[in-house]
């Protein structure tokens, strides 16, 4: 682009500026249109004559380079020619989070004129929403593209089924991003999702209950939010009223299949949607007209659960659904069901509970979790089942000291042993996510339950079970201490992840949901947890190894002015995630949860230091072998005994070129030393100094012509060596006799 006549600079003195090719003037026609100014059309003969008289004109009364040709220009052709120079030259450097949301909202725009599909808009706003950017501006760019999600929700039903999921899963995702403050903005895309998935399943209707059962399990799996999932089961509650009525015409085989779809599907479902989609699917089931409809549906349940024991919580729903329609005898007889199966997983566990309880130390409690971990997947599965039952004891057939109430209270006293496992910290994981984003989760028993495990007949029960005593004395102190530190190890996972990956703004809403819902856990009051979350948000943004002992001194602090009302709970249970947060690398990349590194493994090294590693290592190897090949040369160099004292170096330089007869064998206590080489320089072998790649190099090229340079001396010294050996008349031979004398 020709500058402008701004950008242009004085010509020197005496010289004449050359024409401009086009637009007759210093700024072309198109960049001064651009600019505010008019355009110019002059004729050949008139640009020629202008030009002439520009390379005439005195000096003083050319442009200089703060000069132009709007000189004249009013207030407002200024303020254009400024905005249109920022736009077309980029000069403006300070841009603020609302200017950075409308750029970012007017591309999404651009994508929609364009004609782009709604999955590929969908996408690039998922990419926005995700990394560094602060919540002012997720707030900004969402509140920006309410209307172009408003409309997106009206070309849903267009879209094919893969598509339609495939924008659920984004949208949640970045609804998610975005916050709760910004939720409303999304509603309307979810819900429309949600209903043009409904109608697919109704569509799909006549292809059998085992496929309507999958189907509806892959919808409510797609998406990842409430106000979806909470929509889908609304809008398709004949699809499942249906559904049901078809599985108990189904035979055996069949209807557990479909129990097991529904089960799995349900194991994501919060609260609320898990009691709808339990309440729809009996009216559908008890509603059919047979008379052992209820029988046949809680006999078929018992198998089902031992497949998804994930899906306990749709089992209890379900259970309080019957004792509200007045159907008692199913109700037993699930509760019965429900027992026996939490019983058969907790004894699947065996004596590995108690092994784990009872670890001396990390490595016998890694090695017996481990162990465990084989066959503590679906009693871990079952934990926040049996929490609700707990929850709801008032409720469930048998009363709150019934047999149902009592497995689940021994099963939840085993949490601390079953978090310490790999499918504990899992279910822990989930746990906390789904606590983010506005579940409650089961943890909020423990502390409530702690005290009843006290009791001398429960002490007896978890004792015959297998459990550590010790743990549930007074108060469950020592219970809640064992639970907390398995649930902040699980918690420091995500959060680390987050903060890795650039979420800052996803870590800190997740340390603070988890660090406030249960402040209990480690010793505090709510206040007293807001205060805590906030310390170690401070760390987490800022790591440092040397602070984590300084943030536990003040979390303690914290504890002894605002102390849990349950009177437990300690701040050390937070050693090992404030130990995360403290040594986490900010630049590096999340590592794997799954992978342990193996007990004496080499660190890692990055580039430098495995280059800086292997130069010295090669220097050493050169160094080795000059070593060998120096010992190698000694003994046919000179006899043992007979060698006159030189220097090693030397020794091995005045070997001629023919080899000497054999000398006679003496005994090996009379053998000289083997030659030690001239131990090479300091600055050979010195690679551990701290220096760079460059560095390493250039000092190994150095190292490497003087010792070229030494080694030819060495030749050159043995050569002339040599010559004055053999002119010298009484000179010894390298055997031992002297030369004999001439003439």
């Amino acid at each position: 682009m020709p500058k402008s006549a701004s950008q242009e600079p004085d010509p020197p003195s005496g010289s004449a500026k050359k024409p401009a090719q086009k637009g007759g003037g210093l700024i072309p026609d198109v960049l001064r249109r651009a600019l505010g100014g008019k355009a110019r059309a002059p004729s050949r003969r008139e640009e020629s004559e202008s030009s002439r008289a520009r390379s005439v004109q005195p000096e003083e009364s050319r442009h200089g380079p703060g000069g132009g040709a709007f000189l004249d220009e009013g207030e407002d052709e200024a303020l254009y020619r400024s905005a249109m120079r920022t736009r077309l030259l980029g000069e403006d450097t300070e841009i603020t989070a609302f200017h950075q949301a409308r750029r970012e909202a007017q591309l999404l725009g651009q994508m929609e004129n364009k004609g782009e599909a709604p999955t590929r808009i969908v996408s690039q706003l998922n990419e926005q929403l995700s990394g560094a950017q602060g919540a002012e501006f997720k707030s900004l760019l969402s509140r920006e593209l309410k209307p172009q999600l408003d409309r997106l929700a009206e070309q849903v039903d267009q879209a094919t089924t893969e598509n339609r999921r495939k924008i659920a899963a984004l949208i949640a995702r970045s609804a998610h991003l975005a916050g709760s403050e910004s939720a409303a903005t999304f509603e309307k895309l979810l819900t429309a999702t949600a209903n043009a998935e409904a109608r697919h399943l109704e569509a799909s209707a006549g292809a059998g209950a085992v496929v309507s059962a999958s189907e509806f399990q892959t919808a409510l799996r797609s998406a990842a939010s409430q106000p979806y999932r909470a929509a889908l089961i609304e809008k398709a509650r004949g699809h499942i009223e249906r559904m049901a009525r078809e599985a108990l015409q189904l035979p055996s085989g069949e209807l557990h299949s479909v129990l097991v779809l529904l089960l799995g599907a349900a194991e994501s479902l919060g609260r609320m949607e898990c009691n709808a989609m339990a309440k729809t699917f009996l009216a559908g089931a008890l509603g059919s007209g047979r008379p052992d409809a209820a029988g046949r549906l809680v006999k078929a349940l018992g198998p089902a659960l031992r497949d998804a024991p994930g899906g306990g919580n749709w089992v209890v729903r379900l259970l309080l659904n019957l004792v509200e329609r007045g159907e008692q005898e199913a109700a037993l007889a699930l509760a019965s069901t429900f027992a026996q199966a939490i019983r058969a997983s907790r004894e699947r566990c065996g004596p590995l509970l108690r092994a784990v309880q009872s670890a001396a130390d990390k490595s016998e409690l890694l090695e017996k979790s481990q162990k465990l971990d084989e066959q503590v997947g679906s009693l871990a599965a079952l934990m926040p089942a049996c929490a609700l039952l707990l929850a709801a004891r008032g409720s469930v057939p048998g009363g709150g000291n019934g047999p149902l109430v009592t497995e689940a209270l021994v099963t939840v006293a085993g949490l601390d042993a079953v978090g310490a496992t790999d499918n504990g910290q899992r279910m822990l994981r989930h746990t906390l996510i789904r606590e983010e984003q506005g579940e409650p989760s089961f943890l909020g028993i423990v502390p409530v339950v702690s005290r009843p495990l006290g009791h001398p007949r429960l002490l007896q029960l978890l004792s015959e079970n297998g459990l550590v005593v010790a743990h549930y004395q007074n108060g469950g102190g020592l219970f809640i201490q064992r639970v907390a530190r398995q649930v902040f190890r699980a918690l420091s996972g995500p959060v680390v992840a987050r903060s890795q990956k650039g979420e800052g703004e996803e870590a800190r809403r997740l340390l603070n949901s988890a660090l406030c819902i249960h402040a209990p856990l480690y010793g505090m009051d709510l206040n007293g947890g807001r205060l805590a979350a906030d310390i170690v948000e401070r760390l987490r943004s800022n790591p440092q190894p040397d602070q984590a002992q300084r943030v536990l001194a003040e979390l303690e602090e914290v504890a002894k002015k605002n102390p849990s009302p349950y009177r437990t709970g300690y701040v050390e249970s937070l050693r090992a995630l404030v130990t995360a947060l403290a040594e986490r690398d900010p630049h590096a990349a999340p590592k794997s949860a799954g992978l342990r590194r193996r007990a004496g493994a080499a660190p890692k090294m990055n580039a430098m230091e495995a280059e800086r590693t292997h130069i010295v290592e090669v220097k050493k190897l050169e160094a080795q072998r000059e070593a060998a090949r120096a010992a190698a040369r000694a003994p046919a160099a000179k006899a043992p005994g007979k060698a006159p004292a030189r220097a090693p170096a030397r020794a091995a330089a005045t070997v001629p070129v023919k080899a000497p007869p054999k000398a006679p064998t003496a005994p090996p206590v009379e053998q000289a030393a083997p030659v030690v080489p001239k131990a090479p320089d300091n600055g050979v072998m010195s690679g551990v100094a701290p220096m760079n790649v460059r560095e390493a190099e250039r000092t190994h090229i150095v190292q490497t012509k003087n010792l070229e340079a030494q080694r030819a001396a060495q030749r050159e010294a043995a050569r002339a060596e040599g010559r004055s050996t053999s002119a010298a008349p009484g000179s010894t031979l390298p055997s031992g006799r002297a030369r004999p004398l001439r003439g």
